[in-house]
């Protein structure tokens, strides 16, 4: 009795030690297909760059001048022959949204890449489900109630008054384009009219003035991609708060004037990477992951790099735009960043 009693603590012992490793191996594991996905992404982005010399909008609407819209595609449909899914992009009809009964079946297919392991909200039935969004900026564009489109918004739903002239969105294009012009210098996709004309505001690889290696392409959200009872939210949705994802607004009251730009509030709050862990599916447009401290992201360099949630906010918006030193002499001036910064 006494020796079995030995036998039995010993192998407890041993299972208490076990246990723990294969948890640690098992996460680690997790962690590496997470980033091995990332890394798959940039390089699909990159030579859909290479291809087509820009990158693929973070969404398409169909947004006629009049009568009815709706969502078309996003770039999860546009990546979709540079990440083995060839036969799945043949079958899309990129003539017909993606609530066409042609295209909804296709939005259900499972990507691999576009899942991380480690996202605790991701389809058990793996359908159509997504775990990255694309570097947006500040925000996305909207066609206002009053019909003035490419009108520039954070992703809280606030106009961006850029240029600190207290107009947004008048519909006045010798008015509109100064803002227009600062917010794509804050991001890299955005939304685009799909084939109607409006919206279109895109760039390539080698307009990225920055610094490819100092600027986000592409980063883990977990509140993106599949949502119970909702068969749209997939990878294929162009919808802004599950395509892309954005920093804070630093503006105070959204208007850029001197002294009211405090870059501190892109990592705070709301805005702040990880706040948003256990939102609702489609209401955290930010980074978040379950990875402890910070999210993986992807860079237009091709890198993969493990970010910290308490990054400086100066630093994590200055990383987001590609042509950040171009604002010089701006109240939204960027300052070059050292390599310890992020």
């Amino acid at each position: 009795m006494v020796e079995l009693i030995v036998v039995m603590a010993i192998v407890a012992m041993l299972l208490a030690l076990l246990i723990p490793a294969v948890t640690r191996a098992r996460e680690a594991a997790k962690k590496t297909q997470c980033l091995s996905n990332l890394r798959n992404i940039v390089l699909a982005l990159t030579q859909f760059d290479h291809f087509n010399d820009r990158l693929p909008a973070s969404g398409y609407y169909f947004d006629p001048p009049s009568g009815p819209g709706g969502p078309h595609h996003s770039w999860g449909v546009s990546l979709l022959p540079f990440l083995d899914q060839q036969n799945v992009y043949d079958q899309w009809d990129l003539d017909k949204p993606i609530t066409d009964p042609v295209n909804r079946v296709l939005t259900q297919a499972y990507v691999p890449n576009y899942v991380c392991p480690v996202d605790l909200s991701r389809s058990e039935d793996k359908q159509g489900d997504l775990s990255y969004a694309v570097n947006g900026g500040w925000g996305f564009t909207i066609r206002t109630g009053s019909g003035v489109g490419d009108c520039p918004l954070d992703w809280h739903g606030k106009r961006l008054d850029l240029n600190g002239d207290g107009q947004t969105c008048t519909g006045v294009d010798a008015t509109d384009n100064l803002d227009r012009q600062l917010f794509r210098q804050l991001g890299l996709f955005f939304l685009e009219n799909w084939k109607v004309g409006g919206t279109e505001r895109h760039y390539s690889l080698k307009d990225v003035s920055d610094g490819t290696s100092q600027t986000f392409l592409v980063g883990e959200n977990s509140r993106t991609g599949f949502e119970p009872g909702d068969d749209q939210a997939t990878f294929a949705d162009p919808n802004p708060y599950r395509s892309a994802f954005y920093v804070g607004n630093p503006c105070q009251n959204g208007t850029c004037t001197p002294g009211s730009v405090d870059y501190a509030r892109c990592n705070a709050g709301e805005d702040k990477i990880n706040s948003g862990l256990w939102s609702e599916e489609g209401r955290s447009p930010v980074p978040n992951s379950f990875h402890p401290g910070g999210v993986n992201m992807g860079y237009a360099d091709g890198h993969v790099k493990f970010l910290s949630e308490l990054i400086d906010g100066r630093a994590y918006a200055a990383l987001a735009s590609p042509q950040g030193l171009g604002l010089e002499g701006s109240p939204l001036a960027q300052g070059v960043l050292a390599g310890s910064e992020f």
